[in-house]
């Protein structure tokens, strides 16, 4: 696929009218599990046959992310120590130290003109980790890419807060910037589908209470760019993971504002609207399995590895049939491996009464 350009992308869409671990010692993979006596089958076969519409796989993958802040061939051991130390059912490439650069032109929303496009060679140090980590891993399990959506990395050309005010201010202003923004994402999004992975971590994020909760806004200059970018990931590989991330702060809701959002399985946070959400309920709203279930400053960092156990069979008591165990969102990098692997254990150890 050519690389977009501006003209191109805007005549095709409706804009042009209105994103620690190296120092485990590496294990050698262990047995893959075996369902009900049958012959091993890899951690990508297992995964498949969980997404699988109408799946009756009785197996629960599982698999937790940490940041590692390395790059080149440091960062390429710390994923696949970290792969192997937790015996995690597919592979999840952090997006570490891929910031757009602070961009002091934009002082008010008529500059945001002024983002420019940057070129897939601008991504190169995590293109290098995507080329050498399906090298390594792709014949055992899937390859996922985390990726930024064009809030989360507008946010870094210039503060939060300004992109905020900028929004409130002059919402058309900004599209013009959202729209190079995601013309960028673009560009790193075709050249990890060159090589070779399986599928992107897609990142929802601006909505929260204390960001844009306005609901016409938030689609005008988030929600537009975020499908524009997440329909095309979908076209081009064949497994995603829609994240909504609550980092920032809590969202009012999640329906109508995500349920549209595309991805074969979401991961939720476990609070809307100052309540609860439980993985049941999440599948119910989204009609697709669902990720996390565990809180990732609860017992999964600060407690033992029995109480990690007990907590997670707790939690998969009441699951929905299609899921993978995960946290909200990336976990604590001291975070014991002890209990990452205890709990990914457990959940391909349950079985449902």
């Amino acid at each position: 696929m050519t690389q977009p350009n501006r003209r191109d992308f805007l005549k095709s869409t409706s804009l042009g009218t209105l994103g620690m671990m190296s120092g485990i010692a590496q294990d050698k993979p262990l047995n893959l599990p075996k369902i009900n006596n049958q012959v091993a089958k890899s951690k990508r076969d297992l995964m498949e046959d969980v997404l699988q519409p109408g799946s009756t796989s009785s197996y629960i993958p599982a698999g937790f992310f940490m940041h590692f802040n390395k790059k080149g061939d440091e960062a390429v051991k710390a994923h696949l120590d970290y792969f192997r130390a937790t015996q995690m059912d597919f592979v999840k490439i952090q997006f570490d130290g891929m910031s757009l650069p602070l961009n002091e032109q934009i002082k008010t929303a008529k500059d945001w003109y002024k983002q420019p496009i940057m070129p897939a060679s601008f991504f190169e140090p995590i293109l290098y980790v995507i080329k050498n980590m399906v090298k390594e891993t792709k014949s055992e399990a899937m390859v996922i890419q985390t990726l930024y959506s064009p809030y989360q990395m507008a946010k870094q050309a210039v503060p939060w807060e300004l992109l905020v005010k900028h929004v409130q201010e002059d919402p058309e202003a900004v599209c013009r910037g959202m729209e190079n923004v995601t013309l960028s994402i673009l560009n790193f999004v075709q050249a990890a589908t060159k090589l070779g992975v399986d599928g992107f971590y897609t990142c929802a994020q601006g909505g929260e209470t204390n960001r844009v909760a306005d609901y016409h806004l938030f689609n005008r200059t988030i929600k537009n760019f975020d499908m524009l970018l997440y329909k095309e990931v979908a076209q081009l590989v064949p497994y995603n993971i829609l994240h909504i991330c609550d980092y920032d702060g809590e969202y009012e809701g999640f329906e109508p504002r995500f349920q549209d959002y595309p991805g074969q399985i979401v991961n939720v946070p476990l609070k809307a609207n100052g309540k609860e959400l439980s993985l049941q309920k999440a599948a119910q709203i989204f009609q697709r399995p669902v990720m996390g279930g565990l809180d990732r400053h609860g017992v999964i960092s600060t407690g033992t590895v029995d109480q990690v156990k007990k907590a997670t069979q707790e939690l998969l008591k009441d699951s929905p049939k299609q899921m993978i165990l995960s946290a909200n969102c990336t976990v604590a990098s001291n975070t014991p491996v002890e209990n990452l692997r205890a709990a990914i254990q457990t959940a391909h150890n349950f079985r449902k009464g």
